[in-house]
This record gives C-alpha cells, sequence and structure tokens, in this order.
C-alpha cells in the first residue's frame, strides 16, 4: 500500500527507528505493508513528536494529533497540532474595541480569547498566528498574520479560517488570495460577504503565473500577473468543482451538452468537504469526512474542448 506522508511544520520522519526523510506540507510516500506494523514518528524542531503504528487499525482510527486521508492507490497521514515543549505563557498581541477585548495569547499552543459582553470565549489557532494582528470591522474581529486569516464575531464564533497570499476587507467585503500549489503557482481569488454575524463566499476565480521569479545575483525575471480572463484548460477542473462547492454558477464551465444536466452533475458528485490538485492533469480529488479526522478522497476525471468541459467520469 502506497502512504503519504505530511506535516504542518518540517520534521524529520523515522519508520521502526530508521531515518526516512524531511516531511513537510508536501507529501513523501513510501511502499508499506500494513501487516508490518511500522512505527512512525514525526519529530519537529521546536516541538514534541508525534508517533504511531501504522497498520490496518489507521483507516479507521487516525492517530491523535493526525488527519488520515484515503486515497484510490493508498493513504495520506497528515501529522499537525504538534505538542510544544514550552508552556509559558506569553501575550502575542491584544486589541480592545468598547467593550470588547481580544488577546491572542500563546501557552503550549497558539490560542485567541474574546471577552464580549456576549460572554467570554477561547479558540485554538494554528501556529500561523504568531505573530499576529488583530481588526475590528463592525461585529467582526480579524486575525491576521504574514500568511493567514481568521474572521470571529463578538461572541466567539469562527466564521473563516484560510491560508493567504494577500487580502483586504472593505465595505463588508472581504476579498483574499488563496494559495493551491506553490509548485504549480497556482492560486484562487475569493470573495466573500459580511452580513450581521455570518459570512457567504460570493466568488471564486483560478489564476496562475506564466512566467516564474527565479533569482540570479542581484536580477529577477520579470513576472506576468496572474490573469482569470481565460482559465487554462488544466485549471478547468479544479475550478469547476470548487464552483460546486461554494455555490457558484458552474454551469458557464460546462459544454452545451452537459449545461442542461448541470443539477444532476452536482447531485452525481455529492456533498464533499473541500477540492484537492492530484499529479495527474484534469484529475481531482474530493474530500469526503467519514469521521473526526478521518475523510476519504475520490477523484473524477475531467474531459475539456474547446475551454469547456464536456464529461466527468469517477476514476
Amino acid at each position: 500500500m502506497r502512504v503519504y506522508f505530511l506535516s504542518s511544520k518540517p520534521c524529520i520522519l523515522t519508520l521502526n527507528g530508521a531515518y526516512f526523510g524531511l516531511t513537510d506540507s508536501f507529501e513523501r510516500f513510501a511502499e508499506i505493508s500494513p501487516k508490518d506494523n511500522l512505527f512512525a514518528q514525526f519529530t519537529p524542531e521546536d516541538g514534541l513528536p508525534i508517533r504511531f503504528f501504522v497498520n490496518e487499525s489507521i483507516r479507521f482510527h487516525p492517530p491523535k494529533r493526525c488527519e488520515i486521508y484515503l486515497l484510490k492507490d493508498g493513504l495520506a497521514i497528515y501529522a499537525k497540532d504538534f505538542p510544544t515543549t514550552d508552556m509559558t505563557l506569553r501575550a502575542i498581541a491584544q486589541q480592545r474595541d468598547g467593550d470588547t477585548l481580544v488577546t491572542v495569547f500563546r501557552q503550549g499552543e497558539t490560542q485567541v480569547s474574546i471577552e464580549s459582553p456576549k460572554g467570554f470565549f477561547i479558540s485554538p489557532l494554528p501556529s500561523l498566528f504568531d505573530p499576529c494582528e488583530i481588526q475590528f470591522h463592525g461585529e467582526f474581529i480579524l486575525l491576521s498574520s504574514t500568511d493567514a486569516i481568521a474572521l470571529f464575531t463578538r461572541s466567539g464564533k469562527r466564521l473563516l479560517q484560510e491560508r493567504v497570499k494577500e487580502f483586504t476587507l472593505e465595505n463588508g467585503k472581504l476579498t483574499a488570495t488563496l494559495p493551491l500549489s506553490d509548485r504549480l503557482c497556482r492560486t484562487a481569488k475569493c470573495v466573500w460577504e459580511l452580513t450581521e454575524e455570518s459570512v457567504k463566499q460570493t466568488n471564486f476565480s483560478i489564476c496562475q503565473q506564466t512566467k516564474f521569479s527565479m533569482p540570479f545575483g542581484n536580477e529577477k525575471a520579470e513576472l506576468e500577473p496572474p490573469t482569470t480572463e481565460n482559465i487554462r484548460e488544466e485549471l478547468l477542473p479544479y475550478a469547476f468543482f470548487e464552483s460546486v462547492l461554494i455555490g457558484a454558477n458552474y454551469a458557464e464551465l460546462l459544454s452545451e451538452s452537459l449545461r442542461e444536466k448541470a443539477q444532476s452533475l452536482k447531485e452525481f458528485l455529492g456533498d464533499f468537504e473541500s477540492v484537492v490538485l492530484t499529479e495527474r492533469v484534469k484529475v481531482c480529488g474530493l474530500v469526503r469526512k467519514k469521521a473526526d479526522r478521518l475523510f476519504e478522497v475520490d477523484e473524477y476525471r475531467v474531459e475539456v474542448e474547446n475551454g469547456k468541459i464536456t464529461d466527468i467520469v469517477k476514476e
């Protein structure tokens, strides 16, 4: 069975005590038989290790602090939420707006506390929010760091959390550029509308750089900015599945023969939580949640002709 190893921070991976390599957000894989009951350990530089046995039960009971993704050709293990070695209480950021006080702090893990007339609330945050800034936008609280944003209400409800390259929040509209795959320089431009104590995604579009920045000495190659005017054919599958997910107008990406079947296509795909890229062009994975920290990934191949989708087949 092919097992992919990923981690939320750079780690040394050992299998049965033998060094296997380094892991991060890009997958590494090995051919492993669950019957061998290998002992895997992810060891980060600045935290305690995550360790467990890779056996048959992992497909049904994910190890603590890990997410398991069941794939067509095996499974993926994503180690995250590493225990810290430092339990010192440290304030990261704090802002007050009227009778609402927001504090981002670290004690073992990064957390945010919101104290308002509606109560006192604490929520965990990824380590990406150390450091971060706090902004108030009406009834909304925005936390932003170099690589991520999180949106809360004054009642402590988390409405949104995303990795971003850049963002703006103006006139009740949040616009952000999200990384999709650094290796292919793909990004997504997303727009959300903020109303009362809710947020609704209203737009999703795919962008891709066609020229790459490669530094040589003090010189840099010029970059051609991403454009969404014409979605390249290899990006159409991702754009289509994301549009289905957020409820956008996905019919415009379909050929005339498929457009009249747009609603039945949505039923054919069923419910899913997110879309992932695969190594194969025009094949995407739809992530479905089976249980806590356990997901299944179904792959779909998309046929494209003249810039429109002509067929969708489950692999």
